[in-house]
């Protein structure tokens, strides 16, 4: 959910990419997913979160959810993930961006995103790596483009990246790009 800090989300405790990367690592070995998100039903995902895991997810008309513009959202008090009605049938049809959306809202949950009243004088900016919409855009390309299958299957481009992972064009290209800039794509 679009929040009201500098950086489009709230400031939130920070985190290295390296700490999210074994988060997502973590949950996608719990849920025994392993480095194949792309074979997973997110339907049954999102069932199995909620008999197992008390994650519980509610599918919104446009006009019930807080905004007609979000897809779906977070709500850390009732731990639910509230989602459009249209992502969730996109993403049950195993379309990428709606993918994207759902484990992005996921991410939220699963880093402990509460919105909080931010004490800090308004001269002082949060760094990207405090920004909770940062955090959970790379809590999903974590989970959904694990690092550790990128270099398996030698995947070197953004184009190779999308369509292993039935990953949409601009989050292959964004994963490609960070994977690139810090030196972790494949020789």
């Amino acid at each position: 959910m679009i929040g009201d800090g500098p950086l489009g989300g709230f400031r939130v405790a920070g985190r290295s990419i390296a700490d999210i990367r074994v988060s997502a690592d973590n949950v996608r070995r719990i849920l025994g997913i392993g480095n194949a998100p792309q074979d997973m039903d997110i339907g049954l995902l999102l069932d199995r979160l909620s008999v197992t895991y008390g994650i519980t997810y509610d599918v919104l008309y446009v006009d019930e959810m807080p905004h007609p513009e979000v897809e779906a959202c977070w709500d850390p008090e009732s731990i639910t993930m509230h989602i459009r009605t249209d992502v969730f049938e996109r993403a049950c049809r195993n379309d990428p961006r709606a993918r994207f959306t759902v484990m992005h809202e996921l991410g939220h949950g699963l880093l402990g995103h509460r919105r909080t009243i931010n004490r800090l004088g308004i001269s002082v900016s949060p760094k990207v790596y405090e920004d909770s919409e940062w955090q959970a855009n790379q809590f999903a390309a974590e989970f959904l483009m694990p690092l550790d299958a990128v270099r398996h299957h030698r995947l070197k481009t953004a184009f190779e990246i999308e369509r292993h992972f039935n990953a949409s064009s601009q989050a292959a290209t964004r994963r490609a790009n960070q994977l690139g800039k810090r030196g972790e794509l494949p020789c």
